[in-house]
């Protein structure tokens, strides 16, 4: 299913194909022993995707792919940190009821036994980049050292940048 607010054309699923396959790929880099830090830069994005259904221009949750990956192949605990402005969705959604990861940016607090694992701070317009910084100190990057995750994921919209026009956070550094 796609929702209203994914549009389509004919090189939507390759490109959707090829964003996952890549960063599978770079996970499974990582957990070949190969490297510690790996990027993937990819289009379409992937973190509004949800398990059903594509949503908001997103066609496979990239990252979630990515974790879920790392999860089968030995992994305890996972972190997904997204620094993007619009909230993850999908990917919270995939991993809502887990405790295995940690999903992060604090809207709602998860389920079942993935209740605390789902942090989304809520920053107001013009933060910038003192009112982020904090939120990250005071809020996620304490709750990451408690989780104690194997590994961690950054799923990196540049929306929250000061030069984008789809947010107004005015983030600099």
């Amino acid at each position: 299913m796609i929702c209203s607010a994914t549009f389509l054309n004919i090189g939507s699923w390759n490109a959707a194909l090829l964003a996952a396959g890549t960063t599978l790929s770079v996970m499974k880099y990582i957990l070949d022993g190969h490297g510690k830090i790996c990027y993937a830069l990819v289009r379409p994005p992937g973190h509004h995707a949800q398990p059903t259904q594509a949503d908001g221009y997103c066609f496979l949750d990239n990252a979630g792919l990515a974790v879920q990956y790392a999860l089968d192949s030995g992994c305890k605990r996972v972190a997904v940190i997204d620094i993007d402005v619009h909230y993850g969705n999908g990917t919270a959604e995939g991993f809502y009821r887990s405790d295995k990861v940690l999903t992060g940016g604090i809207n709602e607090l998860g389920e079942g036994a993935g209740f605390g694992f789902n942090l989304n701070v809520p920053l107001p317009n013009a933060t910038g980049d003192i009112g982020y910084k904090c939120a990250m100190t005071e809020v996620v990057v304490p709750a990451v050292r408690k989780f104690d995750p194997n590994m961690m994921v950054f799923v990196v919209g540049q929306d929250s940048s000061a030069v984008s026009m789809s947010s107004f956070l005015n983030f600099y550094e």
